[in-house]
């Protein structure tokens, strides 16, 4: 009964989401993929087999474009999120902080942590350099408008919706709550949930490292 009442709670989670509206994935690849690929067993949810991400270009906090195809080679953490995000995403954008700060010097130069709003009519370019920075200098914040925007998020299989709320804020954005890790040659290896802890972000980050002939 207990185990039943386990699973059920579990259900319940990943069809409600977070308290700000955040949808959670739940796709995942077998345990023999796992061992398959990596000879280790991956902490986060395994896209079984890894998925091509369609190049894009978007408005970068560093002050130039940001083109997906320009950091092949690296693993890059991308986050789908918003400034005003109440709990979620300041949640996860401290994990990835945490989990960044595991990484040894030579790992870390090879990964680049990439926020991408999903608010652009209140996350001007500006305002997310001061956020992502707070964070961590090396964290990149990416903006995109309309269809361009509406197409990135496509290409990773990302939701968000406006939802007006009676408070200061005036509205909340629901949308999914995953970090994509895209692998060395450009595809999505796996997702890290929402609570996934940190110290397991780190050690998938520190095997894919060292297998990027596989990722």
């Amino acid at each position: 009964m207990k185990t039943f009442l386990s699973l059920l709670l579990l259900a319940l989670v990943a069809l409600v989401g977070c308290s700000n509206g955040a949808t959670i994935s739940t796709t995942k690849g077998s345990d023999q993929d796992r061992v398959l690929l990596f000879g280790n067993e991956l902490r986060g949810a395994v896209i079984s087999p890894p998925r091509e991400v369609e190049d894009f270009t978007l408005a970068s906090t560093r002050g130039e474009d940001f083109t997906l195809s320009d950091h092949r080679g690296n693993i890059i953490l991308v986050y789908f999120g918003y400034m005003t995000c109440p709990d979620v995403c300041p949640a996860t954008m401290a994990d990835l902080l945490r989990a960044y700060r595991e990484l040894d010097e030579n790992t870390a130069e090879n990964v680049v942590v990439v926020f991408i709003t999903v608010d652009p009519e209140r996350d001007t370019l500006d305002r997310m350099d001061l956020y992502t920075a707070a964070f961590h200098e090396d964290f990149v914040g990416l903006r995109g408008e309309g269809e361009q925007l509406e197409h990135v998020m496509q290409n990773f299989g990302v939701q968000a919706s406006r939802r007006e709320v009676d408070s200061a804020l005036g509205y909340l954005v629901d949308h999914s709550a995953s970090v994509f890790v895209i692998g060395s040659q450009g595809k999505i290896i796996e997702q890290f949930l929402f609570g996934t802890p940190y110290q397991d972000i780190a050690e998938d980050i520190k095997l894919l490292a060292t297998h990027t002939s596989l990722n």
